[in-house]
């Protein structure tokens, strides 16, 4: 009998409510890396659901930086703001409620209410992660286990009717086929409320790679505020994909190459530094 290795397929998934920044890179490129290093599939998917503050200009400035970066991808996927998420919601009808109590009540109550047993009509469509904790391997971090106190039931669909990115990404993972996700440690934890609902929904999770978190110099974690750092300003600075990598692949482990073909040798998922933040300034960069 043939014996028939599967290959991975990963997924670049920019949220187009800002510029991609160095951090973006640093996950990006090691999301490339691995997939590629195995002669995987490399998907794109534009993850817009929150259409108040996604915006297409953006999406195709990304996907310029992308290609400037030489992150190619085998295929685009449909953007989140293009899919229906309630076949998905559907499939956990037994394992979801509706929850009237605001975040600023939930974060008072230390993340419990009763809303569960009430059946109420209206409100937001919560899933109940349950009692027993998630366990998973992390490629970088390793054995990870969360319990059901660390993180309350998420909320799929929001009281006005619109679906989160909680349900969103993973139904997307689920139909897009994704193997392995890579993506900044800051998700580590909240991970196992994801592999959760990949297990509600009768699938098998991915395997899982959270790369360092990027922090700007005043401490916080990279984003669109730090505007000195994203792609489009630094391309405009002069900056060229080389220079990119010579500040991101060390993060990684990774001797500075000039193209990030040139890295796939020494990508390794345990590589960089063991200290989970790196600093950024600009300036010195």
């Amino acid at each position: 009998m043939e014996l028939r290795i599967l290959t991975p397929v990963g997924r670049l998934a920019p949220t187009p409510s800002g510029h991609l920044h160095l951090g973006n890179a640093l996950a990006f490129a090691a999301c490339w890396l691995s997939a590629r290093q195995h002669g995987g599939q490399v998907l794109l998917r534009i993850e817009d659901v929150d259409r108040g503050r996604a915006r297409e200009d953006i999406a195709a400035t990304q996907r310029d930086d992308l290609r400037w970066l030489g992150c190619d991808w085998d295929e685009e996927t449909p953007p989140q703001s293009e899919r229906d998420y309630a076949p998905w919601l559907a499939l956990l009808g037994d394992r979801t409620y509706r929850c009237r109590c605001s975040r600023k009540q939930l974060k008072a109550s230390g993340g419990q209410c009763d809303c569960a047993t009430l059946s109420l009509e209206h409100g937001a469509t919560r899933f109940a992660l349950g009692q027993a904790p998630e366990a998973f391997v992390d490629r970088r971090h390793g054995p990870i286990q969360c319990g059901p106190d660390n993180h309350p039931d998420p909320i799929l669909r929001r009281a006005d009717g619109e679906y989160t990115y909680t349900l969103a990404v993973v139904a997307d993972d689920i139909a897009d086929g994704i193997t392995e996700v890579v993506r900044g440690g800051d998700l580590l934890h909240y991970t196992a409320v994801q592999i959760a609902l990949w297990r509600a929904l009768g699938a098998t999770p991915p395997s899982y790679l959270h790369t360092p978190v990027v922090m700007g110099s005043d401490g916080r974690k990279l984003s669109k505020s730090h505007g000195d750092i994203e792609l489009q300003s630094l391309r405009a600075a002069g900056w060229t994909p080389a220079k990119v990598w010579s500040v991101v692949l060390p993060w990684l482990g990774i001797s500075p190459t000039a193209h990030l073909q040139d890295a796939l040798s020494q990508f390794d998922p345990r590589g960089g530094d063991r200290d989970e933040v790196c600093f950024v300034n600009a300036s010195e960069t």
